[in-house]
């Protein structure tokens, strides 16, 4: 019973800072919106104000367009069932490096994939967006100071696992823990400028419980971060 009373708190205490956090993450935008609104309604600004209020209302516009969108997700990804089909982790992992790999080029971040060949079942743009959120977290924590992002993917019996390091600035050991929470930032500010809504690891770990698989952080700070995740959807 005191289990079940203790079950029934932290499930509570989640949802109370869901809630906290969501009203939060969409007054902060709102709020910018209308003020730089009403400083062009008035036209009280130069032209080069105007642009730059024009242009943080369109910044904060698109957050909260992404913002809704993975709350769209995540609910879909909840109540809804997916269709699993035979698909090779190593030419998702392959192809999408060769799409990105220019942009991380830029930012003197080196990428490199070790991917064992072999099929399982998954739903394919999922996992691709799983590896892609996973992928702009390691970015961000090497932004400014480049380093190497490297992705390792092994065949299961029931599916396959796939590893993701980093050598950016690492985590904190106590944010480990509430990395999946939704609306959760290790480094609010940071993250705030880069143009984060802490919820892509929220969606990663819906995508993995979709595929009857896992997700799991180790770092350290300053030494980086690994991420691994297992896909349990089955074989052909």
């Amino acid at each position: 019973l005191e289990e079940n009373i203790s079950e029934l708190k932290d499930a509570a205490d989640r949802q109370e800072r869901f809630i906290g956090s969501f009203a939060h993450e969409v007054k902060t935008p709102m709020t910018s919106i209308i003020g730089y609104g009403d400083l062009l309604r008035g036209q009280t600004l130069g032209e080069d104000e105007q642009l730059q209020a024009a242009g943080y209302i369109v910044t904060e516009g698109k957050r909260l367009v992404s913002l809704s969108q993975k709350l769209l997700d995540l609910l879909v990804l909840r109540q809804g069932e997916i269709v699993l089909t035979p698909g090779r982790p190593a030419a998702l992992i392959q192809g999408l490096a060769a799409h990105l790999e220019p942009l991380y080029t830029k930012q003197s971040i080196t990428i490199t994939c070790d991917c064992e060949d072999g099929v399982c079942l998954m739903e394919s743009d999922l996992v691709k967006s799983l590896l892609v959120n996973l992928w702009d977290n390691a970015r961000k924590s090497m932004q400014g100071r480049g380093g190497c992002l490297c992705v390792r993917s092994e065949m299961l019996p029931d599916g396959c696992r796939i590893t993701v390091r980093d050598t950016g600035r690492g985590i904190p050991s106590a944010a480990l823990e509430h990395l999946t929470e939704a609306f959760y930032r290790a480094d609010h500010s940071r993250a705030r400028r880069q143009g984060g809504v802490g919820l892509g690891l929220s969606l990663c770990r819906e995508i993995a419980k979709a595929h009857n698989g896992n997700i799991r952080f180790e770092s350290q700070e300053g030494m980086g971060t690994t991420v691994i995740v297992e896909l349990r959807g089955g074989t052909p």
